[in-house]
C-alpha cells in the first residue's frame, strides 16, 4: 500500500527516457545566468567513489524517493530503471563542496535485498542541480552533480504529478 501511489508513474519512467521531436517538450531546462558569483560553504565532499557505484550498478534492487514538498513518493524496482537512476549520477563531475542556499526536494534511498544501504539527498533547482550521499547522521560522504537526463527525469515526473515543472517562474 505504501508504494500504491508511485505505481502509476512507473510507466511515465520508461516514457521519459524516449526523445520527443518537439524540442519544447523534453528538452533541457537550462538554468540562468547567474549575475553573482556562486558562494559555496562547508568542507569539500569527495566524489562518489568507483567501487560505491559499481555495487550500486552491481547489487541495486530498489530505489525510493521521498520528496519534501510534493505530493507523492516514487519507486523503482525494474533493473533497467534502477540502472538508468544509478547513471543520473554524473561520476566525473564531483561538487566538490555544496552551493550556499541551496535545500534538497527529497532523499533518494538506495536499497539491496530489502536493506537501505545508501542515503542521498536530491538537490535541484535552478542552479542547484547534485546528489549528496549521507550518513546516519546527515554528514556528507560523497556529492555528484547529477546529468542533464536526471534533470529531465525529475522535472518530467514532477510535472505530470502536479502540473508544475519545477522551473516555473
Amino acid at each position: 500500500m505504501r508504494h500504491s501511489a508511485c505505481i502509476l508513474l512507473i510507466p511515465a519512467l520508461l516514457i521519459i527516457s524516449c526523445k520527443s521531436d518537439n524540442p519544447s517538450k523534453g528538452a533541457i531546462v537550462k538554468p540562468d545566468p547567474i549575475e553573482k558569483p556562486i558562494e559555496y560553504t562547508g568542507a569539500e565532499i569527495p566524489g562518489i567513489p568507483k567501487e560505491v557505484l559499481d555495487r550500486l550498478i552491481n547489487k541495486c534492487t530498489f530505489i525510493d524517493y521521498i520528496f519534501h514538498d510534493l505530493p507523492f513518493r516514487l519507486s523503482q524496482s525494474e533493473d533497467p530503471s534502477i540502472d538508468q537512476n544509478i547513471g543520473f549520477i554524473d561520476f566525473n563531475r564531483p561538487i566538490g563542496r555544496l552551493i550556499k542556499g541551496c535545500k534538497p526536494i527529497g532523499r533518494k534511498f538506495f536499497q539491496i535485498n530489502g536493506n537501505i544501504e545508501y542515503d542521498v539527498d536530491v538537490y535541484l533547482s535552478k542552479h542547484c542541480r547534485y546528489y549528496v550521499f549521507v550518513d546516519k547522521d546527515n554528514k556528507p560522504l560523497y556529492a555528484n552533480y547529477m546529468t542533464d537526463s536526471a534533470v529531465l527525469f525529475y522535472n518530467n515526473v514532477i510535472k505530470q504529478a502536479t502540473g508544475k515543472s519545477l522551473f516555473d517562474k
